[in-house]
């Protein structure tokens, strides 16, 4: 049985008239925000959010509206909440890019926000117990219920179902709309903020992926570094191209490894375009990646073989160091990558070599283990020439 629970708010409007100057502006994004407890840790999210209600919200509605512009406070109630132990995954979608006749219109719209929400959030697990707050019925939350109900809980091997609660009852929707309005101050420009890659940061660790519609390098936050020694536009793209080509082509498989290198690409990709093209990240908080989608723990030898190793062999560049993995964004990168591989090769040839020797002396010369036809690589890097 699914163990998790999703609650869904959403920010933005569905006004795809940019010409217009009437009383409601549109928004250039929509995006849907879904924050992911375990059952089991329910109690400690409440608890800590109805500390945050009590301290910054006078004990109502944990609101993004209500903070507003006042990025200080904003700050303040990302640091809190950064206590439960929640997930968050979103949906962001640029309105301005929506080119053709058909979504131009409402109800096109929404029908195509809710296919595009439902395909991201089930295939990032495939099971879930759904809740949102109680809303009207010409908004996106209200049509994705009935598309959820038509497309998932009719299917008797399907878990899934889906609840609404009014918007007060509920402070994981509250969070859920929270962390949506902190996600359109990043993105949408008609409340943007200069504050934003600090919003992004703070959210970092509770992040489990966010899905940008059109994906477009446009979308990308994060600064590069000045100076060619940190970043190289060319290297960087390509790292960006190949990450995307495997993404574009694995991410619908259904094998459990290749979901885990969809699962870790994917945080890779999303920290190097909106936190930071020069950071590492650590094989464990990739690995917890995994954990959160999963539900189960995997050991560092299954992460390095199975997941980093296979993601190399089919063409992804990933460099790495003593401090974790990155898509490669400079010339420098791409020699840590060289010495840290050495540092591993390097001694465990000279380990074989000495092997061999060792074997090849006490047998007067009758045992080679190097002399099978597959070991001849090895053989030419070892034998003086």
């Amino acid at each position: 049985m699914q163990n998790h629970i999703a609650f869904l708010s959403e920010w933005g409007n569905n006004e795809l008239d940019f010409s217009k100057n009437g009383a409601t502006v549109p928004t250039t994004h929509f995006i849907v925000t879904a924050i992911i407890v375990q059952k089991e840790q329910l109690p400690d999210v409440k608890r800590v959010l109805e500390a945050v209600s009590n301290r910054h919200f006078g004990g109502g509605a944990i609101d993004s509206r209500t903070t507003g512009s006042d990025h200080g406070k904003r700050r303040e109630i990302l640091e809190d909440i950064d206590e439960a132990p929640f997930k968050i995954f979103s949906v962001v979608v640029d309105k301005r890019q929506l080119i053709g006749e058909g979504l131009r219109y409402r109800g096109s719209f929404f029908k195509f926000l809710h296919s595009l929400a439902d395909r991201e959030l089930f295939r990032l697990l495939p099971n879930l117990d759904l809740v949102a707050g109680k809303i009207a019925d010409d908004t996106f939350m209200k049509g994705f219920a009935r598309y959820i109900e038509q497309n998932h809980i009719s299917n008797l091997f399907n878990e899934s179902t889906f609840g609404f609660v009014g918007f007060q009852d509920s402070l994981l929707v509250q969070l859920a709309g929270f962390i949506a309005g902190t996600l359109a101050r990043c993105y949408d420009e008609t409340v943007i903020t200069d504050q934003r890659n600090e919003f992004v940061e703070l959210l970092r660790l509770k992040l489990l992926s966010i899905r940008f519609f059109p994906d477009t390098f446009g979308s990308s936050i994060a600064p590069p570094p000045a100076g060619s020694q940190y970043y190289n536009e060319t290297l960087a793209n390509l790292s960006i191209r190949l990450a995307n080509d495997f993404l574009h082509h694995r991410s619908l498989s259904p094998v459990p490894q290749v979901k885990d290198q969809v699962s870790s690409l994917g945080y890779l990709l999303f920290h190097f375009r909106h936190i930071s093209p020069t950071r590492y990240i650590t094989s464990f908080e990739l690995m917890e990646q995994i954990r959160a989608r999963t539900g189960r723990k995997v050991s560092l030898h299954y992460f390095q073989t199975k997941v980093i190793a296979q993601l190399r062999d089919a063409g992804v560049l990933i460099a790495s160091s003593s401090r974790g993995y990155k898509l490669p964004a400079s010339e420098t990168d791409l020699h840590d990558f060289i010495a840290h591989s050495n540092t591993i090769i390097e001694p465990m040839l000279s380990r074989v070599k000495r092997f061999r020797d060792q074997i090849h002396l006490a047998t007067d010369g009758k045992i080679d283990v190097l002399a099978a036809e597959q070991y001849n690589l090895i053989r030419k890097v070892i034998e003086p020439s």
